[in-house]
């Protein structure tokens, strides 16, 4: 809830003292979910795309016009950010990520390789 009595929920914004809702939108399918909103209405959640995946998402005053976060060109490469925790009243987000599906199998390659490395060095120096 913000300080004009605005509350992020599921079903989108509604207006001081619970009057009005405001649809938020999505970014390609149904589901999106509301979890933080600062006192100028901007709301930020989840929403999943049109090919399925859940990208982080930030709207403009009073929850209009929904930006996924993912298509801000600050991220680092590799970088998903699959949720958005909450806004502050300077527009700071706090916001969940992954590394991208291709960025995390050659993660997990990686790992696996370490730990093979490092079980084959153990067996040829026991002790």
């Amino acid at each position: 809830m913000n300080a004009s009595g605005q509350v992020a929920g599921g079903a989108g914004i509604t207006g001081p003292n619970g009057v009005g809702i405001t649809a938020l939108g999505n970014l390609g399918r149904l589901g999106t979910d509301a979890e933080g909103i600062n006192d100028a209405g901007q709301v930020v959640g989840n929403s999943p795309t049109v090919s399925g995946n859940i990208h982080a998402f930030v709207t403009g005053p009073n929850g209009v016009g929904m930006t996924d976060l993912n298509s801000l060109d600050f991220l680092p490469d590799g970088l998903l950010l699959t949720n958005a925790v909450d806004i502050n009243n300077r527009g700071q987000i706090i916001a969940t990520s992954v590394p991208e599906p291709e960025t995390y199998a050659l993660l997990l390659a990686g790992l696996g390789l370490v730990g093979f490395m490092a079980r084959r060095k153990k067996a040829e120096n026991p002790g």
